[in-house]
């Protein structure tokens, strides 16, 4: 097996790995803030059990040598994390889904604010075709509700644009180990709001797994850019969205407005054609 192909394959596992997150999030029928405080524990317990299998006795190391950079980037991405819960909870998880999805495009207007990289102008063209998508999945919006999930939507992705931006810049920082700060972070969050932090045996179960299954996605999604260039990683995120959707439809029996339907299309067909033409890009720079 090539590195190339085994690269594409650790990236579309991770991406599909993913996909059940949101379903089962909205299957425990929880509090959100003790969703998220038991979600942040069981998390880091995971992500921990990961740097000790890959790293063994330095896995503690590992995580000193994170620093005030890694902190940072471990709370951004855990308020990231926190503002999706609480997307989900106001909103439906297939409109979620689609606003989120635009986060390649965000983290390309952040690191033009940030970094001063400059977006080539088929990425702007994308930006505007995106956003205007979102636009229309918003405009559906006539409950209060419904316009604070998309709110916290808009909010995840903008929190993720940030952290990933700063991942760019701070390239020496192992991220996996960061994500232990993500946890920790949305556990005190949740700790914070929750009135109680009592679950069912059922609802714990949902969140349990929910939280494996995130940090054995994010693990894949970090290690595929080690054997495939970035944008080619980036293509099988309209996929997640759209089978996270479909299980949205079928499981969880949300109904979408035309409004969200329309919009998604927007977004979902924009961010996939994107996502080729920068994988193409990349590959004639590299070649």
């Amino acid at each position: 097996m090539t590195n190339h192909l085994k690269g594409l394959l650790i990236a579309f596992f991770g991406v599909l790995i993913l996909t059940p997150d949101g379903i089962l999030v909205k299957l425990a029928n929880a509090d959100s803030w003790t969703v998220l405080f038991w979600r942040g524990i069981f998390f880091a317990i995971s992500i921990l059990v990961i740097l000790l299998i890959s790293y063994r006795s330095r896995a503690l190391n590992e995580i000193k040598g994170i620093g005030k950079e890694g902190l940072l980037i471990g709370c951004l991405t855990g308020l990231g994390g926190a503002t999706f819960i609480l997307a989900i909870h106001y909103t439906t998880l297939a409109k979620t889904l689609v606003i989120i999805s635009a986060s390649p495009l965000i983290v390309a207007l952040v690191s033009f604010i940030l970094l001063k990289e400059k977006p080539r102008l088929f990425t702007w063209l994308a930006m505007l075709i995106v956003f205007t998508g979102i636009y229309v999945v918003m405009s559906g919006d006539t409950s209060g509700l419904n316009l604070k999930g998309s709110l916290f939507a808009l909010a995840s992705v903008m929190t993720g644009g940030f952290s990933f931006t700063l991942l760019r810049k701070y390239k020496e920082v192992n991220m996996v180990p960061a994500m232990v700060i993500n946890g920790l972070f949305i556990t005190l969050v949740g700790l914070f709001f929750a009135d109680s932090l009592a679950l069912s045996s059922q609802a714990m179960t949902y969140i349990i797994l929910s939280s494996i299954l995130v940090a054995i996605s994010f693990t894949l999604i970090t290690i595929a850019p080690r054997f495939i260039p970035a944008p080619e990683v980036a293509i099988f995120f309209p996929m997640g969205t759209v089978i996270g959707t479909v299980l949205a439809w079928l499981i969880l029996k949300e109904e979408l407005s035309s409004n969200a339907i329309f919009g998604g299309v927007i977004v979902i067909l924009t961010l996939f054609i994107h996502s080729i033409y920068s994988a193409r890009q990349s590959n004639n720079q590299i070649s």
